[in-house]
């Protein structure tokens, strides 16, 4: 590295400075121009099981937007026992719909570990843009057979979607959810001493307001022999990254990857090497939900009304003192923690032409998601990622 940065000068640094300036504009510039303004902004309050014995033309938001409609509309139709159905009633929230939604979209924002065995090289620094593409089953639907939920397209559903622009509210579903999940991320890569590298990247969600931020540690524990037989051996590493996401109040979502790596540099005419590297990670991912309203379009203290006259707001009980209903209160709910673990494969080709480079590299689930996490679907994920940097 030290050989090819003084052959290059200081002169290629302004330039090579531009030419990622560049990069950066295209990469980013280029799926803005077609964007949907926040279409895959999360809207996991969509996940929503009826319950139980509800009579027919009812749904649980239905009444909680109208309970005395609903049960004016009972007794008119002489249904009278169905009347106590309707008393407490509360929307059920559906878990496998949220787990597949947050285990796609974890596989999305992981760590790429888009780089070969070898680091930066001690006192080496790297800064670069990465462009990821991710496969996601924008149409499928929950697995049946694993309880309550299935058959649910929980991309449809999960995502915003269109608004309407004279009531502002959401659409009932996503009738176009993105097929791939575009991250652009900035990243910072630095040499330490012992074959030790740090990396830093922050990157933004394409059709979101969502975020991505997070660091990576990677250990070479061989490269960089030259001569002799050790010169044949590829380079060797290992290391871990976590990305957490931001921009959503629905959900917290961090990735872990932790990953080991081999690559081989060849050197092409004295100014430009080649490094093909393949590698595995093993991905964990954790989602936790914040609390959902599962009617949103319905405000429950505006149906509670009033307190009846010379009482206070709450009971003694601590539950609120409603002259109207009190029912759309039990439609917030909490979705269980996301844990999931999967397998992913590393292909990947690094350029290199003085202090430039340009990379790509395929990353994929080595086995169904569904094999270690019950209640996922059986479809393989892939990410795509491209890259352009400078060396220093």
């Amino acid at each position: 590295m030290t050989t090819l940065v003084r052959r290059a000068g200081l002169g290629a640094v302004p330039r090579a400075l531009a030419t990622l300036a560049v990069a950066s504009v295209a990469f980013v510039a280029t799926p803005a121009r077609v964007a949907r303004a926040d279409s895959m902004d999360p809207t996991p309050e969509r996940f929503v099981l009826q319950p139980q014995g509800l009579p027919p033309g009812f749904t649980c938001q239905s009444v909680a937007a109208n309970p005395k409609g609903a049960l004016a509309a009972l007794k008119a139709a002489g249904k009278p026992s169905s009347v106590g159905v309707l008393d407490g009633l509360s929307c059920l929230k559906n878990e496998l719909a949220f787990q597949n939604m947050i285990s796609e979209l974890g596989f999305a924002i992981a760590p790429t570990a888009f780089h070969p065995a070898r680091t930066t090289g001690f006192g080496g620094f790297n800064f670069s843009i990465e462009a990821s593409y991710t496969k996601i089953n924008q149409d499928a639907s929950t697995p049946t057979g694993q309880g309550a939920g299935g058959g649910v397209q929980y991309w449809h559903l999960g995502t915003q979607g269109s608004v309407d622009p004279n009531t502002g509210r959401q659409s009932v579903s996503n009738t176009s959810p993105d097929s791939l999940i575009q991250v652009y991320t900035l990243k910072a890569r630095k040499g330490l001493p012992l074959g030790f590298e740090l990396t830093g990247a922050v990157g933004y969600i394409a059709n979101s307001e969502m975020w991505t931020a997070g660091a990576d540690i990677r250990w070479a524990l061989l490269e960089g022999f030259r001569t002799g037989w050790p010169s044949y051996l590829p380079d060797v590493s290992a290391g871990g990254g976590v990305r957490s996401l931001t921009g959503t109040s629905k959900f917290s979502l961090t990735t872990v990857g932790i990953d080991a790596q081999i690559s081989k540099p060849i050197t092409l005419a004295d100014t430009s090497v080649i490094t093909p590297y393949l590698g595995y990670q093993r991905l964990y991912i954790f989602g936790d939900s914040s609390t959902v309203d599962l009617t949103p379009n319905t405000d429950p203290l505006q149906q509670c009304g009033a307190p009846p006259k010379g009482q206070g707001p709450t009971m003694a009980n601590g539950q609120p003192n409603c002259s109207g209903s009190s029912a759309d209160f039990n439609n917030d709910a909490v979705f269980a923690k996301v844990r999931t673990d999967r397998h992913r494969g590393i292909i990947g080709l690094n350029y290199r032409y003085e202090v430039l480079y340009l990379a790509g590299q395929f990353l994929f689930d080595l086995t169904p998601p569904s094999d270690e996490n019950p209640g996922l679907v059986s479809t393989r994920q892939w990410t795509l990622s491209f890259e352009a940097g400078v060396y220093f």
